[in-house]
Order: structure tokens, then C-alpha cells, then sequence
């Protein structure tokens, strides 16, 4: 239906598209997500301990009595210890794979697939068990108090790109830019133009609703604070939500689509992952304590939004409009018009009621307007320069 669309994610057929290189980028992704989180979060109860010293004993008990009972730490001990010695032998057997031919080859390749299964699964059940609610909230907490741990945190995101741009490069064997866009280059203008169009619309549909009564916002102005976050969500919130649309709208789009020769399954497998992706966020977590129909129709906006985005890239035949979207949705709440109990507890300039489950209307029809918007400023040639 769309020229740009189709021709974005044609760009799969360029170099290696198996499905084991899809599941092996895809797997350094996420070994490389969590080893780079925890070096670039690491540092941030020290921050604390220098400036709150309450708070970071306050975390320290609380991350202590997750594993209280000896026999569950021992047991996630032995998990952990399980998971990265099952991570080390898939980089083992994967480099012998490649390095080797025939039936030593085929061996060592079904050995990696099956360490990097058990990777996963390890690592699936020590997840929950260290997604502690009330940790959770503390480490939020921490964010709120120090810029410089907001500043981490945010860093984390980019720094999971690493592994997946090395897999792009040398494993898929074609350009960064092709996760992208179908075009010769990253339009950037497109970005700025996605992050202006999101704020105006925002901008209006908040002084509506505050103005009409149906959701207040409260001045919550704090000049000590808001400056210093303000900078850096401006500077580090398009690289949060970058990473997450190169992730999800992008290399996963792409994947399931090659995969499944449909993109619409892909854009439907790609918002639930989306989704489930932040199901440890405080309002994720309010939703479920009002029962499990509450929980799903809560956690169906994340699913909406992404399912949004992932049309616009389909119009599009890029990343680089969804970019520009999700980072002014993002920086629109930290410095903005924040609401309670957010995952970026930032000092914005005003406050709004926690979202619910009757929000997604509105959600859909702002998302709606940005992406008609969107849809009839979108490039309409395909220029043999961009073929």
C-alpha cells in the first residue's frame, strides 16, 4: 500500500537474513542490554549514599530483604551463576560455529542455540524475582533525588545499542542507517518536525481537558530542581525513546516481518513485547491491584501507542518521525506535565492525576491526530537517490 513502507522493510533482504542470524543479534541484544545497564546504573546507590545517605540505607534494606529466606537467595544465586555460564558457552560455541565447517559446524550450531535458550529461560525466571515492587520504588525514588542518577539511567538506554549495531554491521552484514530508513540517509529534520507537531497537540489537548474539568493539572513549579532535569531530559530523553523505536519499530519490526512475510502479525507481536516491557512502571503495577481487567486495559495503552507508531513507520518507511513522537510524548511528561507516580519522577512544571484505563480513548485520538498529521506531511516520492 505505501511504496516507503514496503521498501523499509525490504531492507532485510540486503546481506544475512536467516532466522539463526535474527536470533543471535537479538540474543547479544539482550545480553548486552543487561550487562550495559548494570555498568551505567551501577554507580547510582554510591551517588546517593553521598547525598541521601537515609534513602541509599533504605535501598540497601530493602534490596536485602528480597532475599532474606537463604534458600530463595541461594537458589537465585545458583540461576544467576547458571545464566551467565550458559552466556559464556553460547559466545563459545557460536565462534567455533563460525570458524568451523560441516558437520562440526551444524553441531556447534545447535549447542548455541541451545545455550542461548537456556539463557533466556534462566534469566526469565531470576527477573520477577529481582523486579521487587517496593524496590522498584525506592530506586525511583533515588532518580527523583539526584539529577546525576537521572542522568544514568536515562544513559543505560543508548548503551544497549551497542551489541545490536555490531550484529547489524558485521553479523546481518548491512548499514545502521537501513534500521532506520529506506533512504540514503537519517532525515534528523524529521525528527525535530515529529517532536514540534506531538508538542503543539499535546500542548492543546492538556489546556482542554484542564480548562473543561476533565483532568486537572496542578502548578507544581520548583526552581531548584527543574532547571537541572529539565537540560538533561532534553538531551538524553530522544536517546531513551530512540532506542526503544530502533528496538521495537525498527529491528524487531523488520525481523518479525521477514520472518512471517506479514507485517501487520509483526506490528502486533512487536506492541505486546512493547507492552510488556514496562510492566514493572508504578502504573502498571496500580492497575494490576484493581484485578486482572483493570491490569490488561491498563497495560492496552502501551500496546496502543506502539501499535500507533508502528503504522506511522509503515507511511513513513522510517524510524525517524516515530523517533521525533515518542521523545516529545517522553520529554513532554518529565518537563512538562508530568502525573503521579510516573516512572520519570521529574520536578515538571505541572502534575496530572496517574493515568487509567479510560485514558486509552484519549490516548487514541491525540495519538490519532499526531499520526494524520504525520501521514499527510510524509514523503511521498521515492527518488532514486533514496532507492
Amino acid at each position: 500500500m505505501f511504496k516507503a513502507g514496503e521498501r523499509y522493510f525490504e531492507e532485510t533482504k540486503i546481506g544475512e537474513s536467516r532466522l539463526w542470524s535474527w536470533a543471535i543479534v537479538f540474543w547479544f541484544t539482550i545480553v548486552g542490554a543487561v550487562i550495559a545497564q548494570n555498568i551505567v546504573v551501577g554507580p547510582i546507590p554510591t551517588i546517593i549514599k553521598e547525598s541521601n545517605p537515609e534513602l541509599f540505607f533504605r535501598f540497601n534494606e530493602t534490596a536485602m530483604s528480597v532475599f532474606s529466606d537463604p534458600e530463595i537467595a541461594l537458589k537465585m544465586g545458583a540461576f544467576m551463576g547458571g545464566s551467565m555460564l550458559a552466556a559464556i558457552l553460547t559466545v563459545v560455541f557460536w565462534i567455533i560455529n563460525r570458524v568451523t565447517s560441516g558437520s562440526t559446524r551444524i553441531f556447534m550450531g545447535w549447542l548455541t542455540a541451545i545455550f542461548a535458550v537456556l539463557t533466556l529461560v534462566l534469566g526469565g525466571i531470576i527477573l520477577p524475582e529481582m523486579n521487587d515492587v517496593e524496590l522498584n520504588a525506592v530506586f525511583l525514588e533515588m532518580i527523583g533525588e539526584n539529577v546525576f542518577a537521572y542522568f544514568l539511567m536515562l544513559l543505560s538506554f543508548p548503551a544497549i545499542l551497542i551489541a545490536l549495531f555490531l550484529g547489524q554491521k558485521f553479523i546481518h552484514k548491512r548499514t545502521i542507517t537501513s534500521m532506520f530508513t529506506y533512504a540514503a540517509r537519517i532525515d534528523w529534520s524529521r525528527i525535530l518536525f515529529a517532536i514540534i507537531v506531538t508538542w503543539v497537540i499535546y500542548g492543546i489537548f492538556t489546556a482542554v481537558m484542564h480548562f473543561t474539568g476533565i483532568s486537572k493539572v496542578t502548578y507544581m513549579f520548583d526552581s531548584k530542581r527543574f532547571f537541572s532535569y529539565a537540560l538533561v531530559s532534553l538531551l538524553l530523553i530522544p536517546l531513551q525513546s530512540g532506542t526503544e523505536e530502533i528496538i521495537f519499530r525498527g529491528y524487531l519490526n523488520q525481523g518479525f516481518s521477514h520472518i512471517l512475510k506479514n507485517n501487520w502479525v509483526a506490528f502486533f507481536i512487536t506492541s505486546c513485547l512493547f507492552a510488556s516491557m514496562h510492566l514493572a512502571n508504578p502504573e502498571s503495577v496500580s492497575g494490576a491491584e484493581g484485578g486482572s481487567l483493570n491490569h490488561l486495559l491498563v497495560m492496552s495503552g502501551y500496546f496502543l501507542f506502539g501499535f500507533i507508531l508502528c503504522v506511522i513507520v509503515y507511511f513513513e518507511g522510517g524510524l525517524e518521525a516515530v523517533i521525533g513522537v515518542h521523545a516529545a510524548n517522553n520529554m513532554f511528561a518529565a518537563i512538562f506535565v508530568n502525573y503521579e507516580g510516573s516512572v520519570l519522577p521529574t520536578p515538571s512544571l505541572f502534575l496530572s492525576k496517574a493515568p487509567e484505563a479510560s485514558d486509552n480513548f484519549y490516548l487514541v485520538l491525540i495519538l490519532g491526530i499526531v499520526a494524520f498529521v504525520l501521514f499527510k506531511t510524509r514523503r511521498k516520492d521515492l527518488t532514486s537517490e533514496n532507492l
